[in-house]
């Protein structure tokens, strides 16, 4: 359930990570290469047996050995620490990652949005929805340039400190929405006042489950944010169970965000280092 774990999420960040990948004894071993970080490994990718999980991360291991990097796993979800802990030559340790723990939600919850703890949002939403005009748009081929647009003036917008900080998920977000016909998710725009304010883009990974990638708005508009959630959950992931908003990577503001739609658990994710 990791968000990483994708085939639109790696195919949109692949040049920022620059993975590479081999297989061996029908496990996918997957590495990533940053651009100013150290390389790390991913968890082994397939069915889990002890043999299979130890000649997997033993030809990881060699990998970087030769090549003088340490040897260090992340992004490595809870449900496989044992693996780590049991079966593993050599000395362990294991950080929790929190900037980089999944938030899970009840998709019911971000459509219907009931009780006290999400007053706040019904009321931005109110306020939207009596101050502006809008239209629900679904994202398709005709109308991915509007995607762009906004995403041209979200980033725009900022500063040019952060401006350089989110240049690879400008990148990214991009990937993804010119190879829309070749990526198996969809996502949704907002007209607002008859122009084109924000965008949104999910993908359902099995009949319970879907991940949001990208969520952008105009943010002078109050309750736009808000509204597109609430609006792609109902229209676009209403037939899952869980909703996996990503993570926040450390930003306070979007903690606070995500915080705020009180996930039912996250996926938790630990950095390994091994000697």
């Amino acid at each position: 359930m990791a968000s990483e774990m994708n085939f639109t999420n790696l195919f949109m960040w692949r040049d920022f990570y620059n993975f590479k990948f081999f297989e061996i004894n029908e496990m996918i071993c997957l590495m990533a290469f940053p651009e100013g970080e150290e390389p790390f490994a991913y968890a082994p990718i397939g069915s889990y047996t002890p043999e299979k999980f130890k000649l997997s991360v033993n030809a990881i291991r060699e990998y970087f050995n030769e090549n003088g990097w340490r040897f260090v796993f992340k992004r490595v979800e809870e449900s496989k620490l044992k693996f780590f802990e049991n079966y593993i030559d050599g000395q362990v340790k294991i950080e929790y990652d929190r900037d980089n723990s999944d938030y899970i939600y009840l998709t019911e919850d971000l459509i219907n949005l009931k009780g006290r703890k999400y007053h706040s949002k019904r009321n931005h939403i109110n306020n939207f929805l009596k101050t502006y005009e809008y239209e629900y748009v679904e994202l398709n081929e005709t109308n991915i340039e509007e995607a762009l647009k906004i995403d041209e003036e979200w980033y725009f917008n900022r500063d040019d400190s952060q401006n350089s900080d989110m240049y690879p998920e400008r990148l990214a977000n991009r990937e993804a929405l010119k190879n829309y016909s070749k990526l198996d998710y969809k996502g949704a725009l907002i007209k607002v006042n008859g122009k084109f304010e924000a965008y949104t883009v999910g993908e359902i990974i099995k009949n319970h489950y879907a991940v949001i990638h990208i969520e952008k708005a105009n943010r002078n508009i109050k309750g736009l944010y808000t509204f597109i959630n609430q609006k792609f959950c109902e229209r676009g992931l209403g037939s899952v169970l869980y909703i996996n908003r990503e993570q926040d990577l450390g930003v306070e503001s979007l903690r606070i965000a995500k915080s705020s739609y009180n996930p039912i658990k996250y996926i938790n994710k630990y950095n390994i280092y091994i000697n």
